[in-house]
């Protein structure tokens, strides 16, 4: 049994079309944003990838990002983490960078492969300071995602039902691909959280608060310890310490002033 939701989000392409985010930003916590597919190559940047970043880093929305998978190699895979990081150059996602794998020419690959594929990737974009997630739908998880590894970094998964039923730990839950808001025409794939990725939130409510605040503050004069994950959130001006700066950070992040 998953632990309770603390953001509930959507994520969108190009079939999306353009959105209104003034009206879009009061229905979601977060959102994870097709940066496009495959290689390095302009003609496979999404077409609306610019726009949503954007938008959402302008309306203060946290997102994420997520590349469709072709690569059936290992120099394929960097070629692919590369048209990634060419498209976060000046943008800096709360979520992770999630490798989308579903296509059926890399299942065929076999698991070890994959894991190979997975394991170059995730290397470059950890590299280049972003937090690496995988996403696929629970089949994949349970036949071709099963070594150890995965669990390491987060997990979305695609389930489109009532529950999840997947017995690992995940992080995101995809479980419809047919949303739907009031103003907005089309069918939105809709999203449940249950870890905070989001820089600041200490203690993991899906929020930055004063409580927050409070805890880094008591964490920096030692009367508090904080998990692995808490010291990432955490460290704000990721100097690697986490001192009384990053709970002044965090309490004006929470007053809407920085």
């Amino acid at each position: 049994m998953q632990k309770n939701i603390i953001a509930k989000g959507i994520d969108v392409s190009y079939s999306n079309g353009r959105i209104d985010w003034d009206k879009m930003k009061n229905n979601v916590d977060f959102v994870i944003i097709r940066c496009g597919y495959g290689g390095n190559y302009a003609n496979q940047d999404d077409a609306q990838w610019l726009a949503n970043v954007n938008a959402c880093e302008e309306k203060k929305i946290p997102y994420g990002v997520y590349l469709y998978s072709y690569a059936t190699t290992v120099d394929k895979a960097k070629n692919e983490a590369k048209h990634v990081l060419r498209l976060l150059e000046g943008h800096n996602p709360d979520y992770p960078v999630f490798l989308d794998l579903e296509e059926s020419r890399i299942s065929a690959l076999g698991k070890d492969k994959i894991l190979e594929i997975a394991k170059v990737f995730c290397e470059r974009i950890t590299a280049a300071g972003y937090r690496y997630g995988t996403y696929a739908n629970k089949y994949w998880y349970d036949t071709y995602l099963t070594d150890s590894w995965y669990g390491e970094y987060p997990k979305w998964i695609a389930q489109y039902n009532k529950q999840c039923t997947y017995n690992g730990k995940y992080d995101i839950w995809q479980y419809s691909k047919t949303g739907k808001f009031n103003g907005f025409e089309g069918n939105f794939d809709l999203n449940y959280c249950y870890t905070s990725f989001v820089e600041g939130d200490a203690d993991g409510d899906g929020k930055v608060t004063a409580a927050d605040a409070r805890k880094v503050l008591r964490a920096s004069a030692g009367t508090e310890k904080l998990t692995n994950d808490e010291i990432i959130l955490a460290d704000v001006d990721g100097d690697g310490n986490i001192t009384a700066a990053d709970a002044r950070h965090i309490l004006r992040d929470s007053a809407g002033i920085e």
